[in-house]
């Protein structure tokens, strides 16, 4: 292979693509866009290549920050393989995916694309999501490496962490995808990390990644992220995005002595090895998947989701599930009712990035909204009507309200709130939603209210709410999956994977005014999400972990005892449904230590178990827990460690609803001590 060939194999030609060699039997490389879907293809100039044909459409699942909601690994694994089968069928090779940046701040506008505040969480996920994309023969592509945890001035904000921050908080989810996950591909970020652009950081990209985590596939850069060609391919950065040009004076800074032709020949056999492992080259290349589009079982799988993320954040009075046998007339409130969040097919012209969230947007060949489930379901059995906005004293508005059976009222974002280049101002609904849902509740106090968003909204109302579903940007199957939770059809068993917190200045960057637009210095260090408002004692909206279900589980004793094998501790948690129907409950397991020697979190999530438990059944839920489980990251020794002394082992539906606790003693060489009691 010669140099220009080598070269021209790590950089782009077009937005999308980078050519093969067809010397060497080298097909075109073709990575996609699409955290819930695959993008529409796009021109060099960013229009819609196929504008009002089906040609490019495809399934559009629920997006990440749903998929976390559901708090269940296997769904993550089965949207990873349902994906990859139709990037295979566009004839793509990398998914560039999933994000695993940690929610910082709940306005930052690509919520909706990441997975959460808490890195367990996260890479719980994040793992079996990657082994689903790499079952069919297409790279996963974690991102963004690392530290994009804002939109605002996302081009040039230099972030500024602890080496604790990092490894405890923000660098987990990357680490579990690269050695358990095995993913083949990682996107450096646009930002700078402590004074270099984030692709262009030894510290990041050679030391951390390459040597310290023994990363063996390719680095990708976000599209323009590459400032400097030098650095960035010195640092580590294998392979630059899109149609950019600096990688293309590779040759010229060979011949200028300023690069060296081993640094290119690095680069180009892990791009090669990814390929290989992808069989877009070698043995086994004839027999690469084929892959299947927008199938049943696809549509399933995004619905199956969909089911699995709503939250019911409040039901008093049993409000729900609605009784469609004693619904004559309903009243649905609010445009978010009947808002879409994907490109319709007849869409014309050039990207428009209010339309589906930049890179996360989707054109499927339908989308179900909520008013549209809600209709379909209740087809034969009620008359319902439609409001989408109206004078609240208006007399007549006030009549419909008071005669309905039922009113569910709407609120919530869409894209143009939520979407990648930008953060919002706040976390307040859009105008006139709070004034909407109080002027229903005001005439009829048990309405039921849904609000729509990737990510968290303040609800003034919420003291005054009887009943309070959280739904997120669902995908084509939206619509439907809401009216099957909603009218008993699916028991709710999402959970909040974000503290939804009551105003901004409960969160921890805001209140220590940390969020900037040039240089951001993590003050909250490792107290993130709901770390923060333990420690502050602050009450949030809802807490991490928080979600109700039609059904009621009683938790028992917590067993533990210690494999002999592997430092392993084994925590068993039995849990009744005491009520008369099934459902899931996800058993979430905290740590917590009582004098720690340095700062720690009051308690961190170190274990969950979602489980089917029918009606007046008992499960006993397994739990394990290493030494690592107990650890935090010394910047003296920078490695991990755990102190020797008193734990305590939480189990609980919610990081402020913990049912049962037991106390544990740490000693050298992992060795635990138990109370003689309940064992």
């Amino acid at each position: 292979m010669t140099l220009s060939e080598k070269v021209l194999l790590i950089h782009g030609d077009h937005i999308y693509s980078s050519p093969g060699l067809e010397r060497l039997g080298i097909p075109r490389f073709y990575p996609s866009d699409g955290p819930c879907s695959i993008r529409p293809e796009l021109t060099d100039k960013g229009e819609y290549l196929h504008a009002g044909d089906t040609i490019d459409c495809a399934t559009a699942f629920p997006t990440l920050s749903a998929l976390s909601a559901t708090w269940n690994p296997q769904l993550a694994n089965q949207f990873g393989d349902a994906i990859s089968s139709e990037l295979r069928a566009r004839g793509k090779d990398m998914y560039l995916g999933p994000g695993v940046n940690i929610m910082r701040t709940p306005i930052c506008g690509r919520n909706f694309e990441y997975m959460g505040e808490d890195p367990f969480l996260t890479s719980s996920m994040a793992v079996p999501l990657v082994k689903g994309v790499q079952k069919n023969n297409v790279s996963a592509c974690i991102k963004h490496f690392a530290l994009n945890n804002q939109e605002l001035e996302r081009f040039s904000v230099n972030v500024v962490a602890s080496e604790r921050a990092l490894h405890e908080i923000y660098f987990p989810a990357f680490e579990a995808a690269v050695k358990k996950g095995g993913t083949l591909g990682l996107m450096g970020a646009y930002n700078k990390i402590n004074g270099d652009w984030c692709c262009e950081s030894d510290f990041l990209l050679n030391k951390t990644l390459k040597q310290d985590w023994g990363y063996k596939g390719v680095v990708i850069s976000d599209w323009g992220a590459v400032h400097s060609l030098i650095k960035a391919v010195q640092a580590g950065c294998d392979y630059e995005s899109g149609n950019s040009s600096h990688y293309g004076h590779i040759e010229k800074a060979i011949n200028e002595g300023k690069l060296s032709v081993s640094d290119v020949d690095e680069k180009t056999r892990r791009l090669l090895w990814v390929f290989a492992k992808i069989r877009m080259v070698g043995p086994g290349s004839e027999q690469r998947e084929k892959g299947k589009l927008r199938t049943e079982s696809h549509k399933m799988v995004a619905r199956k989701i969909a089911e699995e993320s709503i939250v019911l954040l409040k039901n008093d009075e049993q409000i729900l599930p609605l009784d469609k046998n004693k619904i004559s007339k309903l009243l649905i409130v609010g445009k978010i009712a009947n808002a879409r969040l994907t490109i319709d097919v007849n869409t014309k012209g050039p990207c428009d990035l209010l339309t589906g969230g930049g890179s996360g947007e989707a054109k499927p060949l339908y989308e179900i909204t909520p008013l549209e489930g809600i209709k379909r379901y209740l087809s034969t059995s009620a008359n319902v009507e439609y409001i989408e906005s109206a004078n609240y004293s208006d007399a007549s508005f006030i009549q419909k309200v008071k005669t309905a059976d039922v009113v569910i009222a709407f609120t919530g974002n869409t894209h143009a709130e939520e979407q990648e280049g930008q953060d919002r101002k706040d976390i307040t609904l859009p105008e006139g939603q709070d004034e909407m849902v109080k002027a229903v509740l005001a005439i009829q106090p048990k309405a039921v209210i849904i609000n729509q968003s990737g990510a968290p909204v303040a609800m003034p109302w919420s003291n005054q709410a009887k009943a309070i579903v959280q739904n997120w940007f669902n995908g084509q199957e939206n619509g439907n999956a809401l009216a099957r939770v909603i009218f008993g059809d699916v028991n709710p068993s999402g959970k909040l994977s974000s503290t939804f917190p009551k105003q901004l200045s409960d969160v921890a960057c805001h209140s220590l005014d940390a969020y900037k637009a040039v240089s951001e210095n993590y003050k909250e260090d490792i107290l993130v999400g709901y770390r923060w408002y333990d420690k502050q004692n602050i009450d949030p909206l809802f807490a991490f972990g928080h979600g109700l279900s039609y059904a009621k589980f009683q938790y028992g004793k917590i067993k533990i005892t210690q494999l002999k094998k592997g430092n392993t501790i084994k925590v068993i948690i039995p849990v009744k449904n005491i009520s008369n129907r099934a459902g899931a409950e996800v058993v979430q397991l905290y740590i917590h230590e009582n004098t720690p020697s340095v700062l720690r979190p009051n308690q961190e999530l170190k274990g969950f178990q979602k489980v089917q438990i029918a009606a007046n059944e008992t499960k006993e839920v397994v739990l394990y827990l290493t030494a690592k489980d107990f650890s935090y990251w010394s910047e003296t020794a920078h490695d991990w460690k755990y102190d020797f002394g008193n734990y305590e082992i939480k189990v609980g539906s919610s990081s402020r609803d913990i049912r049962v606790n037991k106390k544990i003693v740490l000693e050298k060489d992992f060795a635990i001590k138990l109370p003689t009691s309940g064992l």
